[in-house]
């Protein structure tokens, strides 16, 4: 199946193509994606910062991983409903007020029972970011949705490498985890501003009689659903894990770690920059699976050779960066008229795999021990290949 064929660029309303600009949108979106990182980057290194303070264990830790990754998991298809319905902007904005309060709250955190609250609060308006982020950007009429969403993806991968170096040296001078939440409210009200100024003539087309059990019916659905939900795993079990990993089993510091998971984000970071050209030359799912070898092959080795594979671990993030930009992409050649509703169902059931993978490693670090634990990220990216090569078998059929 040709790429054309596979990539949806139809799926809004609005003014016409020639007339959209694009550009400002774009922009927002890949900005966007420095605050979801900034989300997701703070769980995964505070983690030592939290087992310290609230005298918790890696199993009670897995709760507030699992909480945030619910919260991610049901407002991502909440939020692909309220889209159809109310249109981009005003989700964008639900997402900004939710993700300000829930900023306050951790500010403020007394507890362990309110920091999972907070989570919680603070992955919902994160959830209305991500799938507006995943819905509207392919949908933009711009000559390579590929190329597009790569850079968004870049955006995430470069905001969590500078990200992960900072954090890890300004918490190794005993600066508090709650002053990085701070700068991340100043972050969030500025890109609030940014929304309220930016016009987005874009609604979800959605055709009348349309129901949603015609997507329930795919069986394509829940191969998506798998090779998301697999993918999301792996860079969760990263993101949430690597850093606790590296802390317990060779009892490194924050700011030795921080180098480690910048390394890998920066890599992924850097394979985004050609991942969409190579994509959009190769074909998609042969990106995919290519990518996705490659990747199952470094997270083997580098969990196998202990702390001397961290360099081979970290390297393979270069053949994690393809894969999920490039999944999303594909799913509108699938489901042209109702793909918000589908990529809403695909997030919401990946990540829901995702939340039983991160808590899954959670109970294995306290019971076999963080490098045995993390062999489930590898197992991850090859499920998550495996799946992705069963789509693209499918796409050579419809």
């Amino acid at each position: 199946m040709e790429n054309e064929s596979i990539v949806n660029t139809g799926a809004v309303k609005g003014v016409a193509k020639s007339k959209v600009k694009v550009w400002p949108i774009s922009t927002f979106l890949i900005l966007l994606y420095l605050i979801v990182a900034m989300s997701d980057n703070f769980k995964g290194i505070f983690v030592p910062s939290f087992k310290s303070e609230f005298l918790v264990n890696n199993t009670q830790i897995g709760f507030v991983m699992t909480a945030s990754l619910l919260a991610y998991a049901v407002f991502q298809y909440i939020g692909g409903m309220l889209i159809e319905k109310f249109g981009y902007k005003k989700v964008l904005m639900l997402g900004f007020i939710l993700s300000i309060l829930a900023i306050l709250f951790l500010v403020n955190c007394l507890n362990f029972a309110m920091l999972i609250v907070s989570m919680f609060l603070l992955n919902t308006g994160m959830a209305m970011f991500n799938i507006s982020v995943n819905t509207l950007g392919p949908a933009l009429p711009l000559a390579s949705t590929a190329i597009l969403m790569s850079a968004i993806n870049g955006s995430y991968g470069a905001g969590n490498t500078v990200l992960q170096l900072i954090s890890g040296k300004l918490l190794a001078t005993g600066i508090n985890w709650r002053s990085f939440f701070i700068f991340m409210l100043i972050v969030v009200l500025a890109m609030f501003i940014y929304l309220i100024f930016l016009k987005i003539p874009f609604q979800p087309v959605v055709k009348s009689g349309d129901k949603a059990n015609s997507v329930l019916k795919s069986p394509v659905l829940y191969l998506y659903i798998a090779a998301a939900g697999f993918y999301l795993a792996s860079e969760y079990g990263i993101g949430n894990w690597f850093v606790n990993y590296m802390s317990d089993s060779f009892a490194m510091t924050s700011d030795q770690s921080s180098l480690y998971i910048a390394l890998f984000f920066g890599c992924k970071t850097l394979g985004l920059v050609f991942s969409g050209f190579i994509a959009d030359k190769i074909g998609y799912f042969r990106c995919i699976l290519i990518y996705g070898l490659v990747a199952t092959l470094t997270s083997f080795i580098g969990v196998a050779l202990g702390q001397g594979g961290l360099v081979i671990f970290a390297i393979g993030g270069f053949a994690f960066s393809a894969i999920f930009p490039t999944i999303i992409t594909t799913i509108g050649g699938f489901f042209k008229d109702r793909t918000s509703m589908a990529t809403g169902l695909i997030l919401m059931f990946g990540t829901l795999i995702a939340m039983v993978v991160s808590q899954i490693i959670g109970i294995l670090n306290d019971a076999l021990g963080t490098q045995n634990s993390f062999y489930v990220v590898a197992i991850s990216i090859l499920c998550c290949t495996i799946f992705s090569y069963l789509i693209g078998l499918r796409s050579k059929n419809n």
